[in-house]
């Protein structure tokens, strides 16, 4: 008996021992979260992850023109106002690319000026308060970042699409010449042309971003934090970035120790779907396709006749029955097609029924898509969403319609290929294993990082060296300078050496002729 309570008093008192050393370490860590951009599927994607954290007992706040209907006590939201909206005027499908720069350029200083001037901002700047770190959604404003120097925490840059130029920057990760860049399609990865316009699209947006856009958002950000360092600064103390991505949504390609990939983290957590919507897809015996444009493109502004041939081929595949997001009545809508302003999109993914998705292409919609194992119609419009829509094609598991290219024709044709075609559903099928099938839960792994920064204070040791380089010593441009230099120069010596010994030789050689 003794020996009993002995046994049990030492399992208490290293039971207590493991709760002291847990209680003083990480956990209940202060983390703020800076999720300002006016893209709703940039904050779902930052709340999912900092909602985790809170739920791990981690205090948490989150800035954003968002906030959420949830009851976490750890969990603390404050409203950014004035930011809703800001960019809308912009995403449009026949958007041209001097309305775009124009979009892009208002809005850089514009939004990181609205940012500073929220009174919670300001509150923030004032009172200093310690956060252990920051998670930081990045989209070209550098500018906010003072705010992260300024509370004198790490950083962690959360990037919501996949690796690319644009992020890469921060912690010199490669621009591969294979890797495509997002914004551009240029084709086969192996060709000359395709690697050709690839690094020098990449060069020069680098450049614009570097150049022109940093200066923009370095004057803004020191009219309210004058003793901010320069933006190259700023970027150059960036400790970790997570990318939204992941080997089954993204061509293979290498990364440095402080990025990381966590796609499809948030895509497991499906939820119960309302009743009505429960209902209605549990009674789509035929099965039933789920169309969304996502957060950011409004229906309104499609034009009439592709809307239209979209709905009647949409009528056509009754009695499958169709969830379709749009923030407008559609009067015309078909009969088997349920019209909604507002969906749980991940949620009716995962749905067994569904048995397809006609998506804009984003990579949150790619990568929920995927992790349901659903196969896609993509409709690329701006941004991102051609490459991303061009990856699936080329794994096989979405069909590609260019806005530009929508008629009844190409409409009934991708329905029919994809519902037919039992290949496009295996292949969604496939990638979803990949991406299911990690070492370690993606969730759990984002969870991990954000810990392993806190209890390191910082990533300077995940630093990669090439932070400390230029791009043309990144890529070895001023070595392959010299060496052309030293080849040209030995060239050019080797050439004369050796036409002033042939002009020697044939010069002995005719005087000799002559002598005799």
């Amino acid at each position: 008996m003794h020996e009993f309570f002995s046994e049990m008093h030492l399992k208490f008192l290293l039971f207590a021992a493991a709760f002291l050393c847990v209680s003083n370490g990480i956990e209940g860590s202060k983390i703020l979260g800076v999720f300002w951009t006016p893209s709703k599927s940039h904050h779902i994607l930052g709340s999912a992850l900092l909602q985790a954290l809170a739920k791990k007992g981690h205090n948490v706040t989150l800035l954003s023109p968002f906030i959420d209907d949830v009851d976490i006590p750890t969990f603390k939201q404050i409203k950014l106002e004035g930011i809703i909206g800001t960019t809308a005027a912009g995403l449009q499908p026949n958007l041209t690319f001097s309305t775009a720069i124009r979009t892009v350029w208002s809005a850089l200083g514009g939004l990181t000026r609205i940012f500073f001037e929220n009174k919670p901002v300001k509150d923030l700047i004032v009172s200093k308060e310690q956060y252990d770190v920051i998670l930081s959604v990045n989209f070209m404003n550098d500018g906010i970042l003072a705010l992260n120097h300024h509370l004198r925490a790490p950083t962690i840059l959360i990037w919501t699409g996949a690796s690319s130029f644009a992020i890469n920057r921060y912690v010199a990760n490669p621009n591969m010449p294979y890797s495509q860049n997002p914004i551009f399609v240029t084709g086969s990865h192996t060709s000359f042309i395709a690697r050709l316009l690839t690094t020098s699209a990449n060069a020069i947006v680098t450049g614009v971003l570097n150049h022109i856009f940093g200066p923009i958002q370095e004057s803004v950000a020191r009219s309210y934090l004058p003793d901010c360092p320069p933006v190259s600064e700023l970027r150059n103390n960036i400790s970790l970035v997570m990318v939204n991505s992941h080997l089954s949504l993204e061509s293979t390609r290498p990364y440095v120790p402080n990025m990381v990939q966590i796609g499809g983290f948030y895509a497991q957590t499906a939820k119960k779907l309302p009743d009505d919507l429960q209902k209605y897809l549990d009674s789509a015996k035929e099965g039933a396709i789920l169309f969304s444009f996502g957060t950011n493109m409004k229906i309104k502004d499609m034009d009439e006749d592709k809307l239209k041939a979209i709905l009647e081929g949409l009528r056509k595949i009754a009695p499958m029955k169709v969830v379709f997001k749009s923030e407008i009545e559609l009067k015309n809508a078909p009969k088997n097609v349920l019209v909604s302003k507002w969906l749980p999109q991940n949620d009716i993914l995962a749905h067994p029924n569904i048995k397809a998705f006609i998506t804009h292409g984003g990579l949150g919609g790619n990568t929920e898509s995927v992790y349901h194992g659903v196969p896609m119609i993509g409709i690329p419009l701006f941004a991102d969403q051609k490459s991303n829509v061009e990856n699936a094609v080329q794994a096989g598991y979405a069909i590609k319609i260019s806005y530009e290219d929508i008629t009844q024709e190409t409409v009934d044709k991708a329905l029919e290929e994809i519902l037919k075609n039992p290949s496009y559903s295996k292949m969604a099928k496939k990638r979803s294993s990949l991406l299911k099938n990690q070492p370690i839960n993606p969730l759990d792994k984002a969870i991990w990082w954000v810990e392993h920064i806190i209890e390191h204070k910082g990533g300077e040791h995940l630093r990669n060296l090439g932070m400390d380089l230029e791009w043309y010593q990144l890529y070895m441009v001023d070595i392959i300078l010299f060496y052309l230099v030293v080849i040209v120069i030995w060239s050019a010596s080797s050439f004369l050496t050796l036409r002033w010994v042939i002009r020697k030789l044939f010069f002995r050689s005719s005087k000799k002729t002559k002598k005799d």
